[in-house]
């Protein structure tokens, strides 16, 4: 009934005193009851504003308007791609979008040739200043590609009972409010050792940074205290790099990165912390994936899992045929083609992005972060939150080293897997939109995201705690 829609926003409008002139994309024999009703009312009253395609005369028309409102199509469009007179209309709408940018474009509900179901673009779509939505956000509004069209969101409410939504996938999007209220509440006399102690088991000889970042990051969200596990010959390095951070050097391959040999000393030390977080600058090392699979059978205990360390699940050779690990204590972020390579897919699409982190959550039981625009959190049953923070600024080296130290602190203190990734991603994305002004996107690196983070803690105690 997205027509009808519209014909209800024209008849406000005429209401209004507004000149506007309604273009009906298709026949009215087949119209909805509900469309053809209020089509019947515009016909009556203000029959001389109602037009049928004319291709010459409506690129004028809109050419010359100060807005245009879109309600083509709605929900009910998925899978088949739009084609003939109706994407035409798309096209010419964008186009004199693209040469006028001070005609503003309203799209009712969705823009017209999204699936919003799965936000694929079905051949054409609206690009939209502004998405009126009714009674909640549709996943093809939040997630990409379909979020790039929707413009600003407004939810409006329109009376649609609470219970109609039960029958419905689990998908939501967290707020500030909410993660401030999941976020572990500290006591005034709390010390180092109640607040989370986090071990982390990271870098290799050329990736140094990436585990030094994800020290730095879970020290700055909050974690008591940290102990970084790395190779003997890199400890001094991370003595000089890291001052809040202690070290435990062991046994190296003679690549210099972790080796297998140290796994009875590190399930050891694994005893006296709260949470692991394994991966970052690790490296790919067969000696060092083993290590890492080695550990997420044998030490049960909250565990982030992020780039090299991803490897576990899915090679090399040596490994590929373990599959009696059991992940149901561990969240990993993976980007979309390090998840490719554990489905053993050659690429994963946005628009199947969604799919692909339930299907690796159901393979083997754990959360998964998808990262990438509209990063996706998904747990064990299926709820998965799509995270509204965050931008193609953190499309740079170093910034999954971040998320992992964020994520993997909150672990630590105590949160579950899915309130840490949830909280940690959208911590890490509000971060950085917090230091774009003073970065800008395209010069933004990932250690600018450590001022972002103070601020972003700023404002979540100002909810918290006065």
């Amino acid at each position: 009934n997205n027509g009808g829609d519209g014909f209800v926003a024209a008849l406000e409008l005429l209401d209004g005193g507004i000149e506007v002139k309604i273009f009906c994309t298709g026949p009215v024999e087949k119209f909805s009851p509900d469309s053809r009703f209020y089509f019947e009312k515009l016909n009556e009253k203000y029959k001389s504003s109602i037009f049928y395609l004319d291709f010459d005369f409506f690129e004028n028309c809109i050419t010359q308007s100060d807005f245009i409102v879109d309600a083509i199509f709605g929900t009910g469009l998925h899978g088949k791609e739009i084609f003939g007179p109706a994407k035409k209309v798309i096209e010419k709408i964008n186009n004199a979008r693209n040469k006028n940018k001070k005609i503003l474009i309203y799209a009712v509900d969705i823009p017209s040739g999204i699936d919003s179901d799965n936000a694929k673009i079905l051949g054409a779509a609206i690009k939209a200043d502004k998405t009126v939505t009714f009674s909640c956000k549709k996943i093809g509004l939040v997630s990409y590609p379909g979020a790039y069209f929707a413009g600003e969101i407004i939810v409006t409410d329109i009376g649609i009972p609470e219970k109609y939504f039960e029958n419905y996938e689990e998908i939501y999007e967290a707020g500030l409010e909410w993660i401030a209220g999941r976020l572990p509440f500290k006591k005034p006399w709390t010390y180092k050792h109640e607040v989370g102690k986090l071990l982390v088991i990271a870098g290799s000889i050329g990736f140094t940074g990436a585990a030094a970042m994800t020290c730095e990051a879970a020290m700055r969200a909050g974690a008591g205290l940290l102990t970084l596990v790395c190779p003997w010959e890199l400890n001094n390095i991370f003595e000089i790099k890291l001052t809040e951070v202690m070290t435990y050097p062991v046994e190296q391959t003679d690549d210099i990165s972790i080796h297998m040999e140290c796994l009875e000393e590190v399930m050891e030390i694994s005893k006296n912390y709260d949470a692991l977080a394994i991966g970052p600058g690790i490296s790919t090392n067969p000696s060092t994936i083993c290590l890492v699979r080695e550990i997420l059978k044998k030490v049960k205990k909250p565990t982030v899992l992020d780039a090299d360390g991803l490897r576990a699940l899915y090679g090399p050779r040596e490994v590929e045929s373990e599959n009696n690990c059991d992940f149901s204590h561990v969240v990993i972020t993976p980007h979309a083609g390090e998840l490719a390579s554990i489905l053993g897919r050659e690429k994963i699409a946005l628009e199947d992005r969604l799919d692909a982190n339930l299907e690796i959550v159901k393979k083997y039981n754990l959360v998964s972060v998808l990262k990438g625009a509209g990063t996706l959190i998904t747990e064990p049953g299926g709820r998965t939150f799509i995270n509204p923070t965050g931008s193609w600024a953190l499309a740079t080296a170093g910034t999954g080293d971040i998320l992992t130290g964020i994520i993997g602190s909150l672990l630590a203190q105590g949160m579950s897997l899915v309130d840490a990734a949830v909280c940690g991603t959208y911590i890490h994305g509000m971060a950085s939109d917090i230091v774009v002004p003073c970065t800008s996107k395209t010069s933004q690196t990932a250690t600018d995201l450590f001022e972002g983070i103070k601020k972003v803690f700023l404002e979540v105690e100002k909810i918290k705690y006065e």
